[in-house]
Parts: structure tokens; C-alpha cells; sequence
């Protein structure tokens, strides 16, 4: 069984998602997503995306300090066969997320302006 290809993690507003690629096969395929944390030192399945069939993975709720670096790797389940796992790169939430500008409106009231500015999504 092939092993998932090009993962890559990618986090905007604190919605951290594993994405990955994998080659059509005469079975469905379902993946399973392990993440490691820093100060844990080993992989443990992240609930939500074990036996997924979709070719990603939310993290977001995984990850709770934006400072510490984390691992995810995922693999692949067709039929009874298993491929190898496949590890990303290092993931520091605080390094290689990305946050977007905030909304901002400005109003006039009278001879006041006002200026509303909103966090991001």
C-alpha cells in the first residue's frame, strides 16, 4: 500500500489543518493522523481523524501551546493493509502560523470619526 505524499501543515486564525495527497486505488482509502507534541515525546491518534477518508486533518484543537514544536504524520489503511507512516515537518504554531489583518470600519458621526477594528476570523 503506497504512503501518503506531500504533507503539508498549513494555520490561519488558529485553524491548524494537515493536508496530504494520495493516489487513487480500487479501494477506498482511510487514513489515520498521530501527532506528537514536544514535552510528550510520542505520537497518540488524534481522535477525529482516525479511519478518515478525507485528505485532511484539523489539528487545531491539538495544539495548545504556540510556542512548542509538534510532529504529525499520518498513513494509509486499504482493505486489511497498512502503509508506512509519513512524518511533516516540524509545526510551532507561533512560527508558522499566520494570522490575517483584522476588519476595520471607520464611520462619521458629526465631526467625530470613528474607527471599529474587529479581530480576525
Amino acid at each position: 500500500v503506497p504512503s501518503p505524499t506531500e504533507l503539508v501543515v498549513t494555520s490561519e486564525n488558529f485553524r491548524t489543518v494537515l493536508h496530504w495527497q494520495y493516489p487513487p486505488v480500487s479501494e477506498t482509502p482511510h487514513f489515520i493522523v498521530e501527532i506528537k507534541p514536544y514535552n510528550l515525546g510520542n505520537y497518540t491518534n488524534v481522535s477525529t481523524c482516525v479511519n478518515t477518508s478525507a485528505h485532511f486533518c484539523d489539528v487545531s484543537k491539538e495544539i495548545c501551546d504556540p510556542y512548542e514544536s509538534h510532529w504529525l504524520r499520518v498513513k494509509a489503511v486499504v482493505g486489511s493493509q497498512e502503509s508506512e507512516y509519513v512524518e511533516a515537518n516540524e509545526f510551532i504554531l507561533q512560527r508558522h502560523g499566520k494570522i490575517g489583518p483584522p476588519k476595520l470600519n471607520l464611520s462619521r458621526h458629526s465631526d467625530k470619526i470613528m474607527v471599529d477594528l474587529y479581530h480576525p476570523v
